[in-house]
């Protein structure tokens, strides 16, 4: 059993996303995140569960849980849905180098949680979809930046 773990269950609507940000927000005060990780780790679960939302749900609603764990010094955050199955690799990724005026609304959301994050995988298996987010060394205590040092980001 991790060090630290709490997980909230809601209906998988955009009205939920406040409560969503909310318990990330409690999770990351009990766990003792340090506080410049915060804004990363609510942003990538906020993508994360817009993009069930939107998606997987396509916004009619269903189960979402989300998982916040404490592990070492690392912060697990795991989203699972009963949506449809999602396949990364089909995601276009965004041209960023355009101008704003240029870029079509949206499609950031797989990008900021590949950028906001240190490890993102999904898994699908029958029936679900899960998402696994890390961010290391990010309790209080942990060396600022070993992170960002150890792992290339694209």
């Amino acid at each position: 059993m991790p060090a630290f773990w709490r997980e909230l269950s809601v209906s998988g609507r955009v009205a939920d996303l406040p409560d969503v940000l909310a318990f990330v927000e409690a999770a990351c005060e009990a766990a003792t995140v340090r506080p410049e990780l915060w804004f990363d780790l609510k942003l990538a679960v906020d993508e994360a569960c817009a993009n069930v939302i939107e998606h997987a749900y396509a916004g009619r609603g269903g189960d979402l849980v989300i998982t916040f764990e404490a592990r070492d010094r690392d912060v697990v955050l795991t989203v699972r849905d009963h949506g449809r199955p999602f396949v990364p690799e089909m995601v276009v990724a965004p041209d960023i180098g355009l101008p704003l005026t240029q870029r079509r609304i949206g499609g950031l959301g797989l990008h900021l949680m590949y950028q906001l994050m240190d490890e993102v995988q999904f898994d699908f298996a029958e029936g679900g979809n899960t998402l696994v987010m890390v961010k290391r060394d990010a309790l209080e205590g942990a060396p600022a930046g070993a992170a960002d040092s150890a792992v290339e980001r694209e």
